[in-house]
C-alpha cells in the first residue's frame, strides 16, 4: 500500500515538474499589454473570403460558443454582448472553469472570467482576450489575472520555474486560451493546428475509387434532414486529424470517442427551424468499405419514432445511392456552408456509379465512432443507424396532384427512417 501511494506521488510531482518545464508555461506566455494581461493571435482563413463572409462566419461561431439557449453550461453566464458588422467586431461574455483537481473528496476548481473580442478584417479573425478574472475558493472578491499569472507573480526569478499556488492558474489559463484559438482555427480552415499526420489522413490519401461497371448520366437530387446552417469552414480542407489507434481516444457523452474538430451535442439540441434547413447544402453517404456513395439531399426531415431520435430521406429508386443505402447499415447526413457549394454541386451532377464522387469532390472523407463516412468540411454530422426502409406505392398516396412525371417517371421514391446514434457540430 505504501509503495502505491509512493508511486502515485511521484507521478503526480513528475506531471507537475514536467508542466512547470514545458517553455509554453514560462517567459512569453503570459503577454502583458500596458501592465495588463491580453492574449491575441491572429487566425488567418487558408483562402479567400470577403470580410463580410468573415464576420458572417464567426457571428456564427460566437453564438454557437457563448449563447447559452445554444450550449450544455447552463450554469455558466456566457453571452454575446455585442456584434457589429459595421465595424467587423463581436464582443462575448466568457466563464470557463478551470479544473485543477478533482477526487471522491475533493473538487478544486476556479472559475475563469473574460471578455472576448472578435475582429474579422482582411481575411482574418484577430481573436483577443481580456479583463481576466478569477473567481476561486472562498475568497469575496474577483482575483485579476495580473494578480495570479503574470511573469512577476508566478514565475521564480529565474523565470524557468512556476511558482507554488500560481502555477494551476497559469497552466490552465494558457491552455483554455489556446483551445480559443484553436477551436476558431478549426471552425474557419477545418484543419488540427499540430499539423500532425494520423492514419486517417493516410487513408484519405490513399483512398480508391470502387469499381464502376455500369453508366448512368442521370443527376442525384434527393433527400434531406433538416437542421439550421451554422456555417464555419471556409475551404476545403486537406484533412482533420482524429486520434490514432496508438493514442488513447477522447471520449464525449455517452461514452462515444470524440471527433476532433467537432463536439457533441443531443438531438434535441440540433440547431434551428426545420423547414427552413431543407434547402441548405447537404450530402448523405452511405455504403461499406468496398461500396460508398455520397448525394446531395433535398428532402427529408426530423422526428421521434419509437421513442427514438430519427432522421428521414426519401431517395429515387434509380439513384445509384439505394444500392448503397440498401448495404450499408449506418449513414450520415452532413451539413455544409455555400463556401463548399461547388463541391455539393459537383456531388448532385455526376453519378457514382460512374465516378469517384468523393475523390471528385475535393472534400475530405473521415470516419465517424459507428465506421460511416463523413467529411471534415461539414459544420454537422448526423450518424444515422436504419431501423424502417419502406418503398413509397402509388396507392400510399392520398393527394395525386402531388407525384408528378418529373418525380414517379423512375418509379416513387424509398423512404429510409435512421436513428440519430450521434449529433458532432463545430
Amino acid at each position: 500500500m505504501k509503495n502505491s501511494l509512493l508511486f502515485f506521488l511521484c507521478a503526480v510531482f513528475s506531471l507537475v515538474v514536467s508542466a512547470q518545464d514545458n517553455p509554453k508555461y514560462l517567459v512569453g506566455a503570459v503577454p502583458e499589454v500596458d501592465g495588463k494581461i491580453v492574449f491575441s493571435k491572429k487566425i488567418p482563413v487558408k483562402g479567400q473570403i470577403s470580410d463580410e463572409q468573415l464576420f458572417s462566419l464567426m457571428e456564427k461561431w460566437a453564438i454557437n460558443n457563448y449563447d447559452n439557449a445554444q450550449t450544455d453550461e447552463k450554469d455558466l453566464n456566457n453571452r454575446v454582448l455585442l456584434s457589429k458588422a459595421d465595424d467587423k467586431m463581436i464582443a462575448c461574455f466568457g466563464e470557463k472553469y478551470l479544473e485543477f483537481k478533482r477526487s471522491s473528496l475533493v473538487l478544486d476548481r476556479a472559475k475563469m472570467i473574460y471578455q472576448l473580442i472578435l475582429e474579422t478584417k482582411d481575411g482574418a479573425c484577430e481573436v483577443t482576450l481580456r479583463n481576466i478574472k478569477y473567481s476561486y475558493s472562498d475568497s469575496k472578491k474577483l482575483l485579476p489575472a495580473e494578480e495570479m499569472i503574470s511573469d512577476k507573480i508566478a514565475l521564480n526569478k529565474k523565470g524557468d520555474k512556476l511558482n507554488r499556488y500560481y502555477d494551476k492558474f497559469r497552466i490552465h489559463t494558457v491552455d483554455s486560451v489556446n483551445s480559443i484559438y484553436k477551436s476558431i482555427d478549426i471552425y474557419l480552415n477545418g484543419i488540427n493546428t499540430t499539423g500532425a499526420t494520423t492514419s486517417l489522413q493516410a487513408e484519405a490519401k490513399t483512398y480508391s475509387a470502387p469499381a464502376v461497371p455500369q453508366k448512368d448520366s442521370s443527376v442525384e437530387v434527393p433527400l434531406a434532414a433538416a437542421a439550421q446552417s451554422i456555417p464555419n469552414p471556409v475551404q476545403v480542407a486537406s484533412s482533420i486529424p482524429v486520434t490514432s489507434n496508438n493514442t488513447p481516444q477522447t471520449i464525449a457523452a455517452g461514452g462515444v470517442a470524440a471527433m476532433e474538430g467537432f463536439r457533441q451535442i443531443t438531438p434535441d439540441k440540433i440547431p434551428g427551424n426545420i423547414i427552413k434547413l431543407l434547402g441548405d447544402w447537404t450530402l448523405i453517404t452511405s455504403g461499406t468499405a468496398d461500396q460508398m456513395n455520397v448525394m446531395t439531399a433535398s428532402w427529408g426531415g426530423l422526428g421521434t419514432f419509437w421513442e427514438k431520435p430519427v432522421s428521414f430521406c426519401f431517395l429515387n429508386p434509380s439513384r445509384y445511392s439505394v444500392q448503397t443505402m440498401d448495404k450499408g447499415e449506418t449513414y450520415t447526413i452532413s451539413f455544409y456552408t455555400e463556401a463548399y457549394k461547388d463541391a455539393l454541386r459537383y456531388c448532385g451532377s455526376v453519378s457514382g456509379r460512374t465516378t469517384d464522387k468523393i475523390k471528385g469532390s475535393g472534400l475530405t472523407p473521415i470516419k465517424t465512432p459507428s465506421g460511416a463516412t463523413a467529411f471534415a468540411e461539414a459544420w454537422m454530422i448526423f450518424e444515422c443507424k436504419k431501423i424502417v426502409v419502406q418503398p413509397i406505392t402509388p396507392e400510399a398516396v392520398v393527394d395525386k396532384s402531388l407525384p408528378n412525371k418529373d418525380w414517379s417517371k423512375s418509379g416513387y421514391h424509398k423512404m429510409y427512417i435512421g436513428e440519430i446514434l450521434n449529433v458532432w457540430i463545430k
